[in-house]
């Protein structure tokens, strides 16, 4: 099992491997993102090498109120008059969009500024939670048999430090964010 240290080094690793191919480039994207409970720091550690300085951002997409996948009441278990929200977001490094990200969360489970950050900027989910010290427990890593565009997908519950969980969220990792490993030849 790699150590959390060692999956950012191998992320930073890849990003100088010279011309990987999509099925190398999804499974090495796969190990970084295994190896660290925040897909957003992984992803703000691609960008940084991509554009030194500058930082991940979501750029809100309609959510339509998107039910979460099935069997969504497994994860959450809702106590009464708990909600579930829906926030649907691209994640970019400047003008790249690396993900498109699902998160459906209890807001009655977050703190209000938390709620207020999710409604109001284009922070990522990763950051404004990051004070719960969260964890993340996959549920499943797809790179094969996806839309066209998609070169990973990834789902997985975030829980929060007390063992609660508070997301259910799907990353689709784009093959366009991606491609870019091919520039970072030494």
């Amino acid at each position: 099992m790699l150590s959390r240290k060692a999956g950012l080094t191998g992320f930073s690793l890849l990003c100088m491997a010279p011309f990987p191919s999509m099925a190398e480039t999804a499974s090495r994207l796969s190990r970084a993102l295994n190896a660290q409970n925040s897909a957003t720091k992984v992803l703000q550690g691609y960008c940084q090498h991509l554009y030194p300085g500058v930082k991940i951002t979501a750029v809100a997409l309609p959510t339509d109120q998107l039910i979460p996948p099935l069997p969504h009441h497994e994860f959450f278990i809702l106590a009464k008059g708990e909600t579930i929200r829906t926030r649907h977001v691209s994640l970019r490094c400047g003008d790249l969009a690396l993900s498109d990200a699902w998160n459906w969360y209890v807001p009655q489970r977050l703190a209000p500024e938390m709620n207020r950050a999710l409604e109001t900027t284009n922070s990522p989910f990763g950051h404004i939670v990051a004070p719960l010290h969260f964890t993340r427990r996959p549920l499943e890593s797809r790179s094969t048999d996806l839309p066209p565009g998609i070169l990973l997908r990834n789902r997985a519950v975030l829980l929060r430090g007390d063992g609660l969980p508070f997301s259910l969220v799907e990353e689709n990792y784009l093959v366009s964010g991606f491609s870019a490993f091919d520039a970072l030849k030494p």
